[in-house]
């Protein structure tokens, strides 16, 4: 299982490499990756199943963000990255303000992923966007989903596979982030606002990342229109023109969903949360269910 005990004699391994005290670190989250602070750098630990070129991909896509002065965080100079320690791919950051006393806003998130969707296509090999098995594989592999909520999400996913495979984009594929929200944004020390966690970086269709922005705004920010207003305002485009806006969010939320199922353990808070999500797939109405943050 991935889990701390599991990542903190990796966490020792590479302090020691890198001269940093071990006893300094402190966890920022230990759910997709573990990620941990120590003096002026973030280190961040892939679980053993993410595949070590998966993990150099990223490398490469940040590295050619930065030299294109995009504004993403940035990894730790002098260092061929990822590292390998224990099994596990292992990437070493500069650390910035986690933006705390002045959080990353919606329209600030706008304003960068209109930036990154207007570059080229990268010039290394990226896979393309391809939700659709990696939900049911989610749903398979879950301990947590009893019989009547593993049938729900496959009759979900049947049907939103049509449109899926139906949906035609207004815009042109370009590379996307992939899982943008305030989370996965940080300010530098002069306030800039950057993009941060690439794991997801890939090709496909924009609407992808503004379809994420939309589901963070409707589950997990304030009621009503005023947040994603915002964001579109930066943005450029109004996503709900697109007609095929509010399927490609249903999938998106059910990918979110499906995700947590499968990370998540029986009988602990997450766990209740991804049961409170599918309750709330048949009773939304007109005042969808809040979600808490996992």
């Amino acid at each position: 299982m991935f889990v701390e005990t599991r990542t903190r004699p990796v966490l020792a391994e590479v302090c020691r490499r890198l001269g940093y005290r071990e006893a300094d670190a402190v966890l920022l989250r230990h759910h997709t990756n573990a990620v941990y602070a120590v003096d002026d750098v973030v280190i961040k630990i892939a679980p053993g199943d993410l595949g070590f070129e998966r993990v150099r991909a990223v490398v490469a896509v940040v590295g050619w963000l930065a030299d294109r002065r995009f504004p993403t965080v940035e990894l730790h100079p002098g260092l061929s990255q990822p590292l390998r320690v224990g099994g596990h791919a292992v990437t070493v950051w500069q650390r910035l303000d986690p933006a705390l006393h002045q959080p990353i806003t919606v329209a600030e998130l706008g304003a960068l992923l209109r930036e990154l969707h207007a570059l080229p296509a990268p010039p290394m090999p990226l896979p393309v966007l391809r939700p659709i098995h990696g939900i049911e594989r989610s749903i398979a592999r879950s301990e947590i989903l009893n019989a009547r909520e593993r049938d729900l999400l496959m009759g979900r996913l049947q049907v939103l596979t049509a449109g899926w495979e139906a949906m035609r984009f207004p815009h042109h594929p370009s590379l996307i982030q992939s899982d943008p929200q305030i989370r996965n944004a940080l300010r530098r020390f002069d306030g800039t606002p950057v993009l941060a966690d690439w794991d997801g970086a890939v090709l496909g269709p924009r609407e992808w990342d503004v379809a994420t922005v939309a589901v963070h705004c409707r589950r997990f920010g304030p009621p009503g229109p005023q947040l994603f207003a915002d964001f579109t305002a930066a943005y450029g485009w109004d996503a709900t023109s697109w007609s095929g806006f509010d399927e490609l969010c249903q999938l998106r939320e059910l990918q979110m969903i499906a995700t947590n199922a499968r990370k998540s353990r029986p009988d602990t808070d997450a766990a209740g949360e991804v049961h409170h999500r599918i309750a709330g797939l048949t009773d939304d109405g007109t005042r969808p269910r809040r979600w808490r943050i996992l």
